[in-house]
């Protein structure tokens, strides 16, 4: 459904000023700033409208629990994804002996995984920015010696993004650059989470309030994993795209996939998609990729041609490579006896073990409850319906034993390598369209410092009871996926220049978090949409000088 009034035949038939492909929080970020400066925007979306009012949008929950009986079929689950600003793309994960397949847990939609993710928007440490000296041994990583930029030219657009996402939380004490930051305060730690900040406190830690983009409005659940229903959730999707439709003359195609781009030696000239069952050659004076850092490189190697024989802008053969992920390994703990974790509530940080001990490990945040068995129950695949088939003891069991504490989430900062990619696959996925392949495989520097992180983690939580829920080495965590674009000064060894402007094509840029040139340990949300801004206005006057 093209937006508004204009069909993408219509479309079709317009050279834009800029095409963004993607509306997470890259493109909706870039493509409001650009709209509101008068640019004649298109944003072309693979994944549905879920932006207010778009009929059959499940919110408040997710689908698995909102649509129980969605599982029944693979063809009504994939559509209650889709309705549910989730992806129903395939992935082939050929790291191991053996290949697996999966969709990932990321959004596909309307602002993009943003309209599903926890709110957490926090800058990066100073020293994220000159990432190789954080770590004693980065063995054969191309962890490079600094970013292109610095944390001071990034800092304005950081502010900007805060105030453009309305994000809210106290400072961390452990980072002096963000003291003057100044965000409005966020609501006081909740029962969840208050008694396990006293304790760390006690112990000599530092937890503080995560800076949230929530407008924490009278129920507010900090809706994390699924749509808002209350309009509290500050995304690329709310704050970026609808206002550049309702208030600055963009346009919108969603259900479109792009399949190629179409260049000369130096120029996009067409971005070929698909529409339903249409095919579409749309053109613009520039381009923005912003489709994730997964289909964003996938597009690039599809757009193989005789004059790009390895892809397109792909010159480095860096396009794909150097592939993050994070490794989220979940702990439930039980900080007070009898009580039951029944919200969200994603709200402690803590980044004592941010730099330890001269290495760089990650990050600690609330998670808030454990999601329902139902969760786990309610899909079609084989282990849905083993599940399904347990008996109701067992899953008394489950709801007595294995509910009711406060989830923690331990992120460990995992470095670029060269090997670890994503690669156009043969074979096609279960809806008969391309799937992609992931090579990710952990190096010692990666296996060291999390045993190091989690060990000394866990020793904070002795004295409660506590128990692994998830682990870091599951290549299927994929929801900070980073590094498969990336920018930097030399065209050798990067995609992307430090305007995130593709070395080899004019009119061609990046603004996904496909440009990380290393993944940090924090959420890269906030640092996307600044990152956006900044190049928003880079090609305001670049591209369309006055």
């Amino acid at each position: 459904m093209a937006d508004g009034d204009l069909s993408a035949r219509e479309a079709e038939r317009i050279v834009w000023d800029v095409i963004v492909v993607g509306t997470g929080m890259g493109g909706g970020m870039l493509g409001y700033s650009l709209a509101r400066s008068g640019r004649r925007v298109l944003f072309v979306e693979k994944g549905r409208s879920t932006l207010p009012g778009t009929p059959g949008t499940i919110r408040a929950a997710m689908p698995e629990l909102a649509e129980p009986q969605a599982a029944r079929s693979a063809t009504t689950y994939y559509d209650a994804l889709a309705r549910a600003g989730r992806s129903t793309d395939e992935i082939e994960d050929i790291s191991g002996r053996f290949p697996k397949r999966f969709v990932p847990y990321i959004g596909a939609g309307t602002g993009g995984s943003s309209a599903l993710y926890g709110m957490v928007c926090e800058r990066f440490f100073t020293q994220d920015f000159t990432p190789r000296q954080n770590f004693k041994d980065p063995g054969d990583s191309t962890v490079p010696e600094t970013w292109p930029i610095t944390y001071d030219q990034l800092a304005p657009w950081y502010t900007q993004a805060e105030k453009l996402l309305g994000v809210r939380g106290a400072p961390d004490p452990l980072r002096p650059e963000a003291a003057h930051v100044n965000l409005p305060a966020a609501p006081p730690f909740s029962p969840d989470n208050q008694p396990l900040v006293n304790y760390l406190t006690g112990r000599g830690l530092h937890p503080y309030h995560l800076p949230m983009a929530c407008d924490y409005t009278d129920g507010c659940a900090t809706c994390q994993t699924y749509l808002c229903d209350r309009s509290c959730k500050n995304d690329a999707g709310r704050n970026g795209v609808l206002p550049a439709l309702t208030e600055h003359g963009a346009h919108l195609i969603d259900e479109c996939r792009v399949l190629r781009l179409e260049a000369d030696h130096t120029h996009v000239r067409q971005v070929i998609a698909q529409h339903h069952d249409d095919m579409l050659a749309l053109k613009a004076k520039v381009v923005v990729l912003a489709a994730g850092a997964l289909a964003t490189p996938l597009l690039l190697l599809n757009s193989r041609s005789g004059q790009w024989p390895r892809g397109l802008a792909n010159g480095s053969d860096y396009v794909g490579r150097n592939l993050m992920r994070h490794l989220l390994d979940t702990i439930e703990v039980w900080p007070h006896p009898g009580h039951k974790t029944t919200a969200a509530n994603k709200e402690i940080g803590l980044n004592d073990f941010y730099f330890w001990e001269g290495q760089k490990h990650g990050t600690v945040q609330s998670f808030g409850a454990i999601p329902p068995m139902q969760w786990l129950t309610n899909r079609p695949d084989w282990r849905g319906k083993a599940l399904r088939a347990m008996s109701p003891a067992v899953r008394q069991i489950y709801t007595r034993f294995f509910t009711g504490g406060l989830v923690l989430a331990a992120m460990t900062e995992d470095l670029p390598y060269l090997e670890n990619r994503v690669l156009p696959s043969d074979r096609p996925g279960l809806d008969g369209r391309q799937r992609l392949r992931i090579r990710y495989r952990l190096h010692p520097s990666e296996i060291e410092r999390r045993a190091t992180f989690l060990r000394e983690l866990k020793a904070v939580l002795q004295p409660f009871r506590h128990m692994s829920v998830g682990s870091g080495e599951n290549n299927g965590n994929l929801g900070h996926v980073c590094g498969t674009c990336r920018f930097g000064t030399d065209p050798k060894t990067s995609v992307l220049d430090p305007q995130n402007r593709a070395h080899e094509v004019d009119n061609l840029y990046v603004v996904d978090t496909s440009f990380f040139p290393s993944s940090t340990g924090l959420n890269p949300s906030l640092t996307v949409a600044a990152n956006a801004l900044r190049v928003a206005e880079h090609v305001n006057q670049a591209q369309f000088p006055s």
